[in-house]
């Protein structure tokens, strides 16, 4: 059963693209951008793509090893936005998304309060449902693989869904699925958040990390790195540390290759994971 399993999810891995998937390991710890997750230890392969979420529906009660995640209070006043560069990483839809985020703290407030406005958004119907994340890394040289899987303080990691009716629960970088999906071309939202923080000292802090926005097979479309403002008055960078926009050619490339292995690798890491652990 073990080998007819294996071989099912090599040949998803031929039909992508010709990639070398690493061999399993025994993984002793859950985190984004580890596929699967199930109880420690267990076999299974860290990509560095990563960040994958079920798209079934949530396991009510299901929390990552670290518990919930904590209310962020107290905080510093600041704010931190991420303005997209105008091409995109991956040229997947056609499309150029366009826009900004930006996070805000009240003085000793809690929470985090979040200004979205994205535009040029590709098709949901064909694309979607688009999904926007923070990720644990910054972005580095316009590579929006380079800022890992999702901030994920409690471990969580990306077998099942987020649980919308216990957002503590769900990853705390995971603001689609805490908040909704983008659903149009253009997206508006507000909304507070209070597992985010200000506090450069906190787990759950997300200024110096990445927003990317996913495609539904987990392509990284575009991508922004968050940057400290006064508060009240933004300053943005682009997805690069060094203020370069995203390569729309070599870095899509690579990127393609690597969303190819991790849908495939998904199906196939599961079931080998299903064996070890009937």
């Amino acid at each position: 059963m073990y080998k007819t399993l294996l071989l099912a999810g090599l040949v998803g891995l031929a039909s992508a693209k010709p990639q070398v998937p690493p061999s399993p390991v025994l993984l002793t710890t859950t985190k984004a951008g580890v596929v699967p997750v199930a109880p420690t230890p267990f076999p299974g392969v860290e990509t560095i793509e990563g960040a994958l979420i079920d798209d079934g529906p949530a396991l009510p009660g299901f929390v990552g090893p670290g518990g919930n995640a904590t209310v962020q209070s107290n905080l510093p006043a600041a704010t931190y936005s991420a303005v997209l560069p105008s091409t995109n990483f991956d040229n997947l839809t056609g499309s150029t998304i366009t826009g900004t985020i930006v996070g805000m703290a009240m003085q000793g407030g809690q929470g985090v309060m979040f200004n979205i406005s994205f535009s040029g958004l590709p098709d949901a119907a064909m694309y979607g449902p688009l999904v926007y994340h923070i990720h644990e890394m910054p972005v580095s040289g316009g590579n929006c693989t380079t800022s890992l899987g999702h901030l994920d303080p409690t471990n969580r990691g990306e077998l099942h869904a987020c649980d919308t009716a216990n957002p503590a629960s769900c990853q705390a970088g995971d603001l689609a699925g805490k908040h909704g999906n983008i659903t149009s071309a253009t997206f508006m939202a507000t909304y507070t958040d209070p597992y985010l923080s200000t506090n450069p000292n906190s787990s759950y802090f997300f200024g110096n990390r990445s927003i990317v926005i996913h495609s539904k097979n987990a392509t990284r479309l575009t991508c922004a790195n968050f940057a400290m403002g006064t508060n009240g008055s933004n300053s943005s960078t682009s997805t690069s540390a060094s203020g370069s926009s995203p390569s729309s050619t070599a870095g899509a490339s690579a990127a393609n290759s690597l969303n190819c292995f991790s849908a495939a690798a998904y199906a196939m890491i599961i079931a080998v994971a299903s064996v070890y652990l009937l």
